[in-house]
């Protein structure tokens, strides 16, 4: 994705920087890269969350006391979509990091990725573990706050989950 966009927006169309940091268009095709692929399945998952909380018999019979529709989305879906989607989004976090790596080696810019691609390039034994390491730390806070989320989010309340 990232070469195509490079490909595209630089070098035919010479919009953006095809690589560098530290302006603000440099940032575009790194942040098109990271997001384009993964939006199309972020997307599908709001649709489907959507879709069974809107079908969903709790939210049917908001609708029949008479309640406005967006009140009812409001009030009853909200919540009940965003445990689904939060939770998604912490596994999307994660692949984040993953594409981190490529992407700031495809686009030049100074990061753990890019320190962590050099040191397995040159043998750096000590690099590589301690970017490991923080990476693993990363995954671990990323993934605890995504549980702590979703238990704030959730209207069934932390007995029921």
């Amino acid at each position: 994705m990232g070469l195509m966009l490079m490909l595209g927006l630089s070098v035919q169309l010479g919009w953006a920087p095809a690589a560098g940091h530290g302006e603000g268009g440099n940032l575009l095709l790194p942040a098109l890269t990271l997001g384009l692929g993964l939006s199309g399945l972020t997307a599908r998952i709001v649709r489907d969350s959507v879709l069974a909380v809107v079908q969903a018999d709790y939210y049917r019979f908001a609708r029949s006391k008479g309640l406005a529709p967006w009140r009812v989305f409001l009030r009853h879906g909200v919540r009940n979509i965003g445990v689904t989607v939060v939770a998604y989004a912490g596994v999307q976090l994660i692949l984040l990091i993953e594409g981190v790596v490529v992407v700031e080696s495809l686009f030049a810019w100074p990061g753990i990725g890019h320190a962590l691609v050099h040191a397995i390039f040159w043998r750096d034994v000590p690099m590589i573990q301690g970017c490991t390491l923080l990476l693993a730390w990363l995954f671990v806070l990323m993934n605890t706050a995504t549980d702590l989320l979703c238990l704030a989010i959730d209207p069934r309340g932390p007995a029921e989950s």
